[in-house]
């Protein structure tokens, strides 16, 4: 590609304009309050949509990029005096950055699911959470009563539907152009209100494979369905240790589900839901391999690890080969992951980027480390789910960044052998960033994602070139606000 990188004198201008324009927004956030400070401003009563209007872009804009950077994630978690402490404890904010002959613009909104209603009309939050009990929480007739659609999205080729999704309750079906929500899916009248996982995969035809779990249940529940969104096929399988499967892929043949011995007792008496998980260190990693087309399972063993994130899955000369994020210290993590409060510890137990080879003929399994640590959120070419990968994006988190901030700093791109790194440097909080492929070849295309500058609370969206990210963006734009740190996100093509 030709279009010219920012240079280094041009990106510290960029900065330093974005912390002179913070003025206007209140002090300057310290490393102790680095998450705190990105949800102030959607915390309270709700406020009108976020709408830039088109923002100046430093750099030249790809050409060839047209089209929507969706993400989402927890957002509000105050209102009426009342407050969550853990990241995944907010209701969800959809932001959209829309890409048009070279113009950004971005708009955000909170989604008005019924738990957002309901406490918006009584003025503080009234429902329990993840990590917190609520006292006098009223009852629920049902897990939508309290779906934030804060983790992921799922956009349909098909029907051009947009759905944002929460791990225990159904989707939500929501305007693109708007943001609005307009209503929870049921995809059949059977699984009207169950769990649809978020974290779906979209198989290269455009058939859309999900799951959903009950912790505590010893069951999943699969979806199959069409690219138009019509449900083919519903399944339930056997599951042990299915307590929480946040995430899992597929091949050609079959779908892979890694279940973590990380159990939850459902017993009373526990503060609130993460309370009742423990970590058995003496039972195995259970790898589910579901053959698509009648649901037979094979079962293998591996040492114990904690897993969010899969990279991606393929048959490969009888084997079949998973890449996945091992999280030796998951349930630190998630107790970790307290926005009002700096990050502890950590950083001898770090994720590492992982492969497990399953050989389905003899039944014999083995797991390795690929050497990278300190990583997560890995993505990969959107149309080569459940084929051989060369190309990985990741988010990484340097020696550099301060201890007291969680979250990454770099965002890595792994081609084959090579390994590419862009750090964003001090007093960056660098969120999820997706590879947006031109064309079919990996490696081709670009990288987008947003970071947040916490001494400035201001958010800003940077373009690389994905074959050069290590000489740094090829554009970026600053947001005149900041944005809650959020999850995930998707690109949906012009």
């Amino acid at each position: 590609m030709n279009t010219p990188h920012l240079n280094r004198r041009a990106a510290l201008a960029a900065l330093g304009a974005a912390a002179a324009g913070a003025a206007g927004l209140g002090h300057a956030a310290g490393a102790t309050e680095a998450w705190r400070s990105s949800y102030t401003p959607v915390n309270g009563p709700l406020k009108a949509p976020l709408d830039s209007g088109p923002l100046r872009v430093e750099g030249r804009w790809p050409a060839g990029l047209e089209g929507t950077l969706y993400r989402v994630g927890p957002a509000r978690r105050e209102l009426g005096g009342v407050a969550m402490d853990h990241w995944f404890d907010g209701d969800g904010m959809l932001q959209a950055f829309r890409f048009d002959r070279g113009q950004v613009s971005h708009r955000g909104a909170l989604l008005a699911t019924p738990k957002l209603r309901a406490e918006e009309a009584a003025g503080r939050l009234l429902y329990s959470g993840f990590a917190k009990n609520l006292a006098g929480s009223p009852p629920i007739n049902g897990p939508d009563a309290v779906n934030p659609a804060n983790i992921n999205l799922l956009s349909l080729a098909g029907s051009r539907e947009l759905f944002a999704l929460w791990e225990g309750g159904s989707a939500l079906a929501v305007e693109p152009e708007s943001l609005q929500a307009k209503g929870f899916k049921a995809w059949s009248a059977d699984t009207r209100g169950a769990p649809f996982s978020a974290h779906p995969r979209v198989a290269p035809d455009g058939t859309v494979w999900n799951f959903g779990y009950v912790a505590g249940s010893g069951r999943l529940l699969v979806y199959e369905i069409s690219a138009a969104g019509a449900l083919r096929r519903q399944h339930v399988l056997e599951a042990p240790q299915a307590d929480m499967v946040h995430d899992f892929a597929i091949t050609e043949r079959h779908l892979v589900f890694l279940l973590m011995p990380l159990k939850f007792s459902g017993q009373p008496g526990h503060g609130n839901l993460l309370a009742g998980y423990r970590w058995e260190d003496k039972s195995p990693l259970i790898v589910l391999l579901v053959n698509k087309s009648d649901f037979q399972v094979q079962r293998f063993e591996l040492p114990a690890t904690g897993v969010f994130h899969l990279g991606n899955a393929w048959e490969q000369g009888g084997t079949v080969q998973v890449r996945f994020v091992a999280q030796p210290d998951i349930l630190g993590s998630m107790q970790n992951m307290n926005v009002n409060r700096p990050r502890t510890g950590g950083e001898d137990r770090k994720p590492r980027w992982t492969q497990i080879t399953l050989n389905p003929a003899t039944g014999q399994s083995q797991m390795q480390s690929l050497g990278l640590e300190g990583v997560e959120f890995p993505r990969i070419h959107p149309s080569r789910n459940g084929l051989p990968t060369q190309f990985t994006t990741l988010m990484a988190r340097s020696s550099s960044m301060d201890s007291r901030v969680d979250g990454f700093d770099s965002v890595l791109t792994l081609h084959g052998e090579r390994l590419q790194r862009h750090h964003y440097g001090p007093g960056w909080v660098a969120e999820e960033h997706v590879y947006v492929p031109s064309g079919a070849k990996e490696g081709r295309g670009w990288v987008l994602g947003t970071a947040y500058h916490w001494p400035s609370e201001r958010t800003t969206l940077s373009v690389f070139d994905a074959a050069a990210v290590d000489a740094g963006p090829l554009a970026r734009a600053a947001l005149p606000y900041g944005l809650p740190l959020g999850l995930h996100g998707q690109f949906v093509p012009a």
